[in-house]
């Protein structure tokens, strides 16, 4: 008979491969948590790039249910706007 682990613990203390007095990360990876992204300002806007926007627009496209929920989720995002203009995200 096989018995399973109970959950693991985390040892208490500081982690060993980490120490207080380290900088802060700067430049692209600064406000990145655990490969999530902070959120962005007002100010960060104009930092959106043609690549973003159509990642942005393919995640859309795949978790939509249909046309109409795509392009209402899109329109919603600010990922389309009218013919001829940029997104609204890249105003």
């Amino acid at each position: 008979m096989t018995v399973t682990p109970g959950p693991r613990r985390r040892p208490a203390g500081p982690h060993p491969e980490r120490s207080a007095d380290v900088p802060a990360p700067r430049g692209p990876d600064a406000g990145v948590v655990s490969g999530v992204p902070a959120q962005r300002t007002a100010a960060d806007v104009y930092r959106v790039s043609e690549d973003d926007v159509h990642r942005a627009r393919m995640a859309v496209a795949r978790n939509a249910l249909d046309s109409e929920d795509c392009r209402e989720m899109l329109d919603m995002l600010g990922l389309i706007g009218e013919p001829g203009e940029p997104p609204p995200v890249r105003r």
